[in-house]
């Protein structure tokens, strides 16, 4: 079995979870025409596997992307699949791969629960610890000084920077502090684009009606670090679960954030405990929907080197391939010409 890209040489990376085709981290297969690729991380180009190589690593993927895979995304041609370490990617549609939406982004909330826990009982030990030893002098602590140190140190202090006129005043604002971020109105985008922002001008918030809004990638951008730093304790897998619903009833994510623009929330009664399902939907659904369309154009990218990589394997294994192994092929590939069990010309 190869070790090296053909193409640039560089070493292939291994992987535990195919068990008879341990190459690579990024893997296709077409099970129609029995192509197997080991795709490189260096150069990304596709390794035909040797045509005696590939029997049961084909059924080992398959099962693989099956029972273990989630799907990712797909095109009419490929469907692109995560199973453990490895990428899959499947040429031909199975309608048994059934999306498992924002599953992804689920993940991300409840590892950030299960982080924030453990520095919180690791810094709640030493303070015990230091309280013990300096005669109870911590008792009264109940911060969480590590959590809000780790916070700090993955977003900073402000939110946003720009510059951006209040309409009425004509007072330029140039920052917005996270602290400042509970202010925030959600309403329509008016290049509909699902969500913008809005906040009272600073200056004359108390008498005029000047917003200053932020709409687009800005907005979008905002939105999310904006989330995130108040999600930054993440959030459990029933509260996941029960967010994802919520998306899944409305249909799609980019309808959940229109729906919610529509009501007008502020990301203070927005993260309200009776709204704390929709706040946590509404950050999985921005992320899911930045996710996807990243996505669509990887499989955009992976479908051209697909029809690329075919033409080429299509000559190797019709012309350049010993006849009794491509026999072997297609008996593997359509079950039916198989010859009876007893066939004396049987070689298999």
């Amino acid at each position: 079995m190869f070790q090296r890209c053909i193409f640039c040489h560089a070493s292939m990376a291994t992987n535990e979870t195919v068990e008879r085709f341990p190459v690579g981290r990024r893997i296709a297969f077409d099970p129609g025409r029995g192509r197997l690729w080991a795709i490189c991380q260096e150069c990304r180009r596709w390794n035909l596997a040797p045509i005696e190589e590939r029997w049961e690593a084909l059924d080992d993927l398959e099962k693989v992307a099956r029972d273990r895979g989630r799907l990712l995304s797909r095109t009419d041609n490929i469907s692109l699949i995560r199973a453990g370490e490895v990428d899959i990617v499947r040429v031909g549609q199975d309608t048994r791969l059934v999306e498992e939406a924002w599953w992804r982004y689920g993940k991300e909330l409840k590892e950030r629960r299960s982080r924030h826990r453990k520095v919180s009982y690791f810094e709640l030990g030493a303070l015990l610890l230091m309280s013990a030893t300096m005669g109870g002098a911590y008792w009264f602590y109940g911060g969480n000084m590590a959590n809000d140190f780790l916070r700090w140190r993955q977003f900073g202090a402000t939110a946003w920077r720009g510059r951006i006129a209040c309409p009425d005043c004509g007072h330029v604002t140039t920052e917005l502090p996270f602290k400042a971020t509970k202010r925030l109105r959600l309403v329509g985008s008016p290049a509909d684009e699902g969500v913008g922002l809005e906040l009272r001008c600073p200056k004359c918030r108390s008498g005029g009606e000047g917003r200053l809004h932020l709409g687009g990638v800005d907005g979008q951008h905002l939105l999310r670090r904006t989330l995130a730093w108040h999600h930054f304790a993440g959030a459990s897998e029933k509260r996941v679960r029960e967010a994802t619903a919520v998306i899944d009833h409305v249909g799609s994510a980019t309808e959940f954030t229109r729906r919610i623009a529509t009501r007008e929330f502020t990301m203070e009664s927005l993260r309200s405990k009776t709204n704390r399902t929709e706040a946590i939907a509404l950050e999985i659904a921005l992320n899911d929907d930045v996710e996807r369309r990243l996505l669509e154009l990887e499989l955009h990218e992976l479908e051209e080197r697909w029809r690329e990589e075919e033409e080429l394997a299509s000559i190797v294994d019709g012309e350049l391939t010993p006849v009794a192994t491509f026999e072997k092929l297609r008996r593997w590939i359509n079950p039916a010409a198989r010859p009876p069990a007893d066939d004396p010309d049987d070689t298999d």
